[in-house]
């Protein structure tokens, strides 16, 4: 039985199945996600897991070339804004207004739905392969 790393199967599975330039999206409770998508729902209750938790876990996993924010998080929830673009200080991103964000949502391989619920907390990782400068990984352990 496996016993570090992102132990949900779905989560796993989705997370090795990706290739170059492919995109996950990670998402708040709230946002709409576009009918048809594939999603691994991680959400339990208000708040657990957090966006941050999700999100530190899966880049412990994959390599990120960039990544695309939810536009309005930068004034909506400035704090996680300085976090997320604190934690990939190499790659490079960009701001998504709310329409074109659910497009480059639908074409994504895969939405990971947290249970956060402060606003505006959504991103698009889109993975790389191989990108020695891009492969620190973030060390993050949680408590047993």
């Amino acid at each position: 039985m496996k016993k570090t790393g992102i132990l949900n199967k779905h989560l796993a599975g989705e997370l090795a199945a990706l290739g170059h330039t492919d995109a996950i999206v990670i998402a708040d409770a709230g946002l709409p996600i576009p009918a048809g998508s594939n999603v691994v729902d991680l959400a339990l209750v208000g708040g657990i897991p957090s966006f941050t938790d999700t999100l530190e876990a899966v880049l412990n996993e994959i390599i990120v070339e960039k990544f695309e924010l939810f536009a309005p998080m930068r004034e909506a929830n400035p704090a996680m804004y300085k976090t997320v673009t604190g934690m990939m200080p190499k790659q490079d991103f960009c701001l998504s207004e709310p329409e074109k964000f659910i497009d480059a949502v639908r074409s994504a391989k895969v939405v990971v739905r947290t249970a956060e619920c402060t606003p505006c907390c959504n991103i698009i990782l889109y993975s790389a392969s191989g990108v020695e400068e891009m492969c620190r990984p973030l060390e993050v352990s949680f408590p047993m």
